[in-house]
């Protein structure tokens, strides 16, 4: 299991070293100007682009039969499947590092970037929740045959994500009064759900990947 989690961790580096190198260029950027919708680009950019890397390995061990010889190693299928479910969770706590680290100086530079502080919370929730509902549509989906459409079913598990975000942010905006409370327990649920979605989803492509032949 180790050995499989570090071999994804290493497959992903090439590519999120590109992108740490375009974050901090952003951040060198966002960090002097005083802009919310840049803020929010960057928190997005920021969290979901890591997760984005980790979940793009799949098609290049597929395309290299790497994950076909994967198979013929002493490792359950579970494991297999495990370690991209894992190594999705790294690099989402990386890019949510880098995100911390720019609000963090801009914060100590010009203060608080959004209306409220409180609103930071809710930023990194949505981010946070559409990188685990973007994992938990794709991994069930590629496996159950598509390999070779992984871009486009990458795009979908995006835009999946983003609509479920956004339903249950107006599912409690509508049951919930305006408010602090609201915009806590709206950050929460959507951590909650993500959260077990994504859970439920490693069962399933646990299940999936047991029964596929190559």
């Amino acid at each position: 299991m180790k050995g499989l989690l570090k071999n994804n961790l290493y497959a992903t580096l090439s590519n999120a070293k590109v992108f740490s190198g375009f974050m901090i260029l952003f951040g060198l950027f966002v960090v002097p100007v005083v802009s919310q919708s840049l803020q929010i680009g960057y928190v997005m950019t920021g969290i979901i682009g890591f997760s984005v890397n980790a979940i793009a390995i799949t098609k290049n061990e597929f395309l290299s039969k790497w994950g076909k010889y994967k198979l013929t190693l002493p490792v359950k299928r579970t494991d297999i499947v495990k370690s991209l479910f894992l190594n999705q969770m790294i690099w989402l706590l990386v890019g949510t590092l880098f995100v911390g680290i720019e609000i963090g100086l801009s914060w100590l530079f010009h203060g608080c970037p959004f209306d409220f502080a409180i609103d930071v919370l809710t930023m990194f929730a949505l981010g946070i929740s559409m990188s685990l509902f973007m994992g938990a549509v794709f991994f069930p989906a590629f496996f159950v045959g598509g390999e070779e459409r992984s871009e486009v079913l990458l795009i979908l598990s995006l835009l999946c994500a983003f609509g479920t975000d956004f339903a249950i942010i107006g599912v409690v905006n509508i049951l919930l009064e305006p408010g602090i409370a609201t915009i806590i327990c709206g950050a929460l649920i959507l951590l909650i759900c993500s959260l077990l979605t994504f859970a439920l989803s490693y069962l399933l492509t646990a299940k999936i990947f047991k029964k596929k032949e190559y």
